[in-house]
């Protein structure tokens, strides 16, 4: 292939310098073209010094020298391109043998061996992203972009480190799993540190307050079976507190004032860059929905930099999602016909209409000689006499039809205004006279022809409600009055709203003008006369009738879609916090509030002060069933979204434990109860009377910034207990697999 190519590309140098008759020049020529190159130009070259004196032989050998570097120097740099290394850096080691001189010769070596280190350090990055080692990674990447700021890996995988070190940033530490077990406790007016000691001995979670937390705060709560983690909210939001996530088993407890937030809830700040919404209008509904002051905007890159708490951010990204939406466009198909048909006949004699009395053939006007006596007419010159030709047989009859088509297609946005205007743009000249000035002309233009205004409204059911504005004009006569010219015009009008559906064409016509004039040039008293008087008259008869006709079709180019990633309805926390977790308890189960000996054994849980409380204990075990597992098929990366286990409504368990597994390089828990790396525990609540309708557990993740591709959600394990607390097997659900697309 090589060779060939190097045939036909020296081709028209071997043709000319085959003229030159020099036997070593041909010589050198016939190796090159079967591909001894550098035996072929070292020929040349020995012919050029030994021909000094022959232009011929020298220019022979610089030009198939340099077509020859320029074909080793291309077939280098697509080797290059390509990844084959080895194979470049010999092409351009050959062509340092062949041209010691060259400066492009040693670049390109410098220039394979740095790509190749390069490559190097990127797989050496990819592979460290994809062990965790984050740090390595961007070292190396680091080093990368040193050299090469364009390289596309080690962006990637800068981008991903960044996106990574970010998420783990914002999000906050989570709680183990000891805060989705069940507990059952009973105080009455009790000291609220007494209450948080009982709960940090019993499930090992640390507890620090802030010293302006009042000591005398006492609280009464009666809970059967109920979730730590919603008991200690409980607690908190009734007495005016608040909680921050120390670590994954401590807890700091301060006052809910606005003072003692601002101290404590951590901020953090996220930019949206908007591709179709509009960035003040994007602020303002963050101001009024988020309440969040703190917002940048930035108007030439479509930028909103907000500031606020993680909670917020996340309510303001599920808004934001559902603002930035590409607009709906339609394509409207016009067109517009206007059909003309007229009718003329014109048949009869025409007489003179006036007589003249004077001498023929002389320019003065009417009245400027003076009428002669009687007995002198015909005399002199005076003669009467009529306009020539005397008598005009007028035989016309005229038919015509015209057709006049536009057809144009205009594109246009979502309730936005297009205008189509075929026709032309008359002058009207106006003359304006005033004192100590003169006069001045102005001209202005006349608008004359086809004007169309459509206004289209896409709906979401792919139907397009169009505003429709029809005129039509023409130039019917031209006044001239006083210097200034005028126009006389007439016009057809038509204005309505419609609703086509996607592709369906509707016409517009009636548009109706019906002339028809009729008129007789007749002899006075000749022509009144029947039947005679036909030779006496000239009859015109005109029929003119135009009508137009609309007809449109919208074609939707793209709709509105909705996100997918984002509900319609979704929650928004409460007025003092917004993007807050919905305040919620469990439904208690049948036979929860059976603490006799006869609902079976129990295990006292010891309260200083108060009667023990018993937890059931595992009983028999109930049959077998499967939980149901529900997840979106894809998201965007950057957004979140649900993963819902429930209990079925024919299994009469209580509650189940299950484990769902993720990967951490892809998707991330937004709170819940970590149960291990990769991992998160969920606590699903049953039905215990049959039928009834299950209540699923809800577990939010984000897909990482910068995640891409299929990943898989996997329940590994799965312990439930029944009404009484026996032990109940189940079944876990095959994986999920979470195709992740890249964010917009």
């Amino acid at each position: 292939m090589k060779r060939s190519l190097l045939l036909v590309a020296f081709a028209g140098v071997f043709v000319l310098a085959g003229c030159t008759g020099i036997p070593q020049v041909a010589e050198g020529e016939r190796q090159v073209a079967e591909g001894n190159i550098e035996q072929g130009l070292a020929t040349l070259e020995k012919a050029a010094r030994s021909n000094p004196t022959s232009a011929e032989a020298r220019a022979t050998y610089q030009t198939t020298k340099q077509a020859v570097l320029d074909s080793l120097f291309a077939q280098a740099e697509d080797a290059r391109a390509a990844g084959r290394y080895d194979e470049a850096d010999a092409i351009y080691r050959r062509v340092a043998r062949l041209d010691p001189s060259n400066p492009y010769a040693p670049n390109g070596i410098a220039a394979v061996e740095r790509d190749r280190r390069i490559a190097r350090l990127d797989e050496e990055a990819l592979a460290a992203l994809k062990q965790g080692d984050l740090g390595t990674a961007e070292r190396k990447a680091g080093e990368v972009l040193a050299e090469s700021p364009s390289d596309r890996t080690a962006r990637s995988v800068m981008q991903q480190v960044v996106a990574h070190r970010a998420q783990e940033d914002v999000l906050p530490p989570v709680l183990k799993a000891a805060l989705s077990k069940p507990i059952s406790i009973e105080f009455r007016d009790a000291p609220l540190r007494a209450i948080f000691e009982v709960i940090s001995r019993g499930f090992g979670i640390n507890f620090v307050f802030d010293r302006d937390v009042r000591a005398d705060l006492r609280t009464t709560i009666f809970v059967r079976d109920g979730n730590l983690d919603e008991v200690i909210r409980l607690i908190l939001v009734t007495n005016q507190l608040e909680r921050k996530v120390v670590n994954e088993n401590s807890l700091l407890i301060y006052p809910k004032t606005p003072q003692k937030q601002r101290q404590y809830e951590e901020l953090v700040v996220r930019s949206f860059y908007l591709a179709n919404a509009d960035a003040k209008q994007t602020a303002a509904m963050l101001r009024a929905l988020v309440k969040t002051r703190n917002l940048f905007i930035d108007e030439k890159l479509n930028l909103v930099v907000m500031k606020d708490t993680p909670e917020a951010v996340r309510l303001a990204e599920k808004l934001v999602a559902n603002q930035d939406l590409g607009e709906p466009e339609v394509m409207l198909e016009v067109e517009v016909m206007e059909v003309q048909s007229s009718r003329l006949q014109e048949l009869g004699l025409k007489f003179p209409e006036k007589l003249y009395y004077g001498v023929p053939g002389t320019a003065a006007t009417e009245g400027a000689l003076p009428f002669p006596p009687v007995t002198q007419i015909n005399k002199g010159g005076f003669k009467v006499f009529v306009p020539n030709p005397a008598i005009v047989a007028n035989l016309r009859a005229q038919v015509g039809v015209g057709n006049l088509l536009a057809n144009p297609r205009i594109r246009v946005r979502n309730r936005e205004k297009a205008k189509i205007h075929i026709g032309e743009k008359v002058p009207v000249v106006t003359s304006t006279s005033a004192v100590n000035v003169g006069v001045s002309t102005s001209v202005s233009y006349l608008d004359v022809g086809l004007k169309l205004d459509v206004e289209p409204n896409v709906h979401l059911d792919n139907e397009v409600a169009i505003k429709v504005q029809l005129e039509v004009s023409n130039i019917l006569e031209q006044i001239v009055t006083n210097n200034t010219v005028a126009y006389r015009l007439g016009t057809r009008n038509a204005a309505t709203t419609l609703r086509l559906r996607d592709g369906e064409t509707q016409v517009l016509a009636g548009l109706i003008n019906d002339e028809e004039r009729k008129a007789s040039s007749r002899v006075p008293g000749l022509g009144d006369l029947p039947t005679i008087g036909r030779l006496f008259s000239s009859d015109l008869d005109d029929t003119k009738k135009t009508e137009i006709v609309l007809l449109i079709t919208p074609r939707i180019v793209r709709n509105l879609v909705p996100p997918l990633s984002v509900p319609a309805t979704y929650s928004s926390g409460t007025d003092t916090d917004v993007g807050a977790a919905p305040l919620r308890t469990r439904a208690t189960m049948s036979g929860a509030l059976d603490i006799s000996p006869s609902g079976g054994p129990r295990a006292a849980v010891a309260v200083p002060g108060r009667p023990a409380i018993a937890a059931a204990q595992p009983s028999a075990a109930a049959p077998e069933f499967g939980l149901v597992f529900a997840a979106p098929a894809q998201v965007l990366a950057g957004t979140e979204f649900s993963v819902r286990l429930a209990i079925p409504a024919d299994a009469l368990a209580r509650s189940v434990v299950a484990v769902l597994a993720y990967d951490p390089k892809l998707v991330a828990p937004v709170g819940g109860a970590a149960a291990g790396p990769g991992r998160v525990s969920v606590n699903i609540a049953g039905a215990t009377v049959p039928g009834a309708q299950p209540v699923p557990s809800e577990v939010r993740f984000q897909a990482l910034p910068g995640a891409q591709g299929e990943t898989e959600l996997v329940v590994e394990n799965a312990s439930g207990v029944d009404a009484e607390g026996g032990k109940i097997n189940v079944s876990v659900p095959g994986s999920h697999t979470l195709n992740i697309l890249p964010a917009r």
